[in-house]
């Protein structure tokens, strides 16, 4: 039996197949320290779990549940857009929860493309967007962020592709440059999209994971735009599968016909869940963008041992780290890989332009940073 020709070009998810090398080196004695993946390591906060435990026991519970997600739960995304953006969102028409956000991206892709639409897509940038633009029968058409711009694209080589495209897919805090977005770009973007009737796809899963809280909502209700947001890195839930998608009420309403046709409601303890996190004190955020912080400084002492710079500034769960003229990521990576069992993400998986970056975590305990400089001054 053939597969699909939309098949054709995709590959295994690039963490995916590292991890299945490492499993097998480990296999034969090898002890790795991944520093590649954005897996948190940290708990939830102890309220949420405590509402799940509470929810389970609930009448009616483990039934299916709305497609679209529970009044309240949705209600408690739109407390939190109110509370930390001041942006107004409503609840029943302009808020579709997720079973992670990953997947929303892909019903935005089948909602919107027909075969050869395109969609523009950033380098550096998420390998998922090309992924589903191709899975849904589109065309990637990339554009590049210049670390001249503070890793934002020229506009006016946007505004040229946004006339043949019919998605944008921005991320900010971006992943994996840890850039926040200027918020006068935002705004140019919110009206690039008007003009041009194109879709912005702004994915925002790091949004209180920065020094900066930024929503592309606050520059428009009624635009061509969207935002998806997670659970997984803002309350270290990643593995619970929760995010949202909010905005343009009509994009919303086509999101929701493919995600209806092919996913169940979401769980309903985790629902409850949920919306106790999206109520908690900013004394979470506080915490774990310490705990971020002081990782950085590990990162950057790493990173020195082989002569790369690290941002002053930087949100999101990652250090994007620039290489020496003429040092190559993807062959460093390598080295560090096969030499010292330490896993690193070569820049050129988000671009391949990009063989001058190196990306490392921050998802790991202080002392793992510390057995890799350790590793690395030995065999020096």
């Amino acid at each position: 039996m053939k597969p699909s020709k939309k098949l054709s070009g995709i590959q295994d998810y690039y963490f995916a197949r590292k991890r299945q090398e490492i499993a097998r080196l480990e296999s034969e004695g090898a002890r790795f320290l991944t520093l590649a993946i954005g897996n948190p390591d940290l708990d939830p906060p102890e309220e949420v779990i405590e509402s799940l435990k509470t929810h389970l026991k609930d009448p009616g519970a483990h039934k299916y549940q709305m497609y679209s997600g529970l009044p309240s739960f949705k209600q408690a995304i739109a407390d939190f857009y109110s509370r930390h953006f001041g942006v107004h969102v409503d609840s029943a028409t302009q808020i579709l929860p997720l079973m992670g956000s990953k997947s929303g991206i892909m019903w935005l892709s089948l909602a919107y493309l027909d075969p050869g639409d395109k969609a523009l897509i950033p380098e550096p940038g998420y390998m998922a967007y090309a992924s589903v633009t191709k899975l849904a029968g589109g065309l990637p058409d990339y554009f590049d962020l210049l670390p001249e711009k503070k890793w934002q694209p020229d506009l006016d080589d946007l505004k040229n592709k946004a006339k043949q495209a019919k998605i944008m897919w921005l991320n900010y805090t971006n992943m994996p440059t840890g850039t926040v977005a200027d918020r006068d770009f935002l705004k140019k973007i919110v009206d690039l999209a008007i003009e041009n009737d194109i879709i912005i796809a702004f994915d925002n899963p790091y949004s209180l994971i920065s020094d900066q809280k930024t929503s592309i909502l606050e520059f428009s209700d009624h635009a061509p735009v969207v935002e998806f947001q997670s659970m997984s890195k803002n309350f270290n839930m990643a593995g619970w599968r929760m995010g949202w998608v909010a905005g343009n009420k009509e994009i919303v309403a086509n999101i929701a016909k493919v995600q209806n046709n092919a996913e169940t409601g979401m769980f309903y303890p985790m629902q409850k869940a949920g919306e106790t996190a999206l109520k908690i004190s900013d004394r979470w955020f506080e915490y774990i963008n310490d705990i971020y912080n002081r990782r950085k400084k590990k990162v950057r002492e790493l990173a020195s041992l082989f002569g790369g710079t690290v941002p002053e500034k930087s949100g999101g769960m990652f250090v994007w780290v620039k290489l020496p003229e003429g040092v190559s990521g993807e062959k460093l990576s390598d080295e560090l890989f096969y030499k010292h069992h330490i896993f690193i993400a070569p820049g050129t998986i988000f671009g391949k332009k990009l063989d001058g970056y190196v990306r490392i975590s921050l998802t790991v305990p202080e002392e793992i940073y510390e057995e890799a400089i350790q590793r690395i001054k030995t065999e020096q």
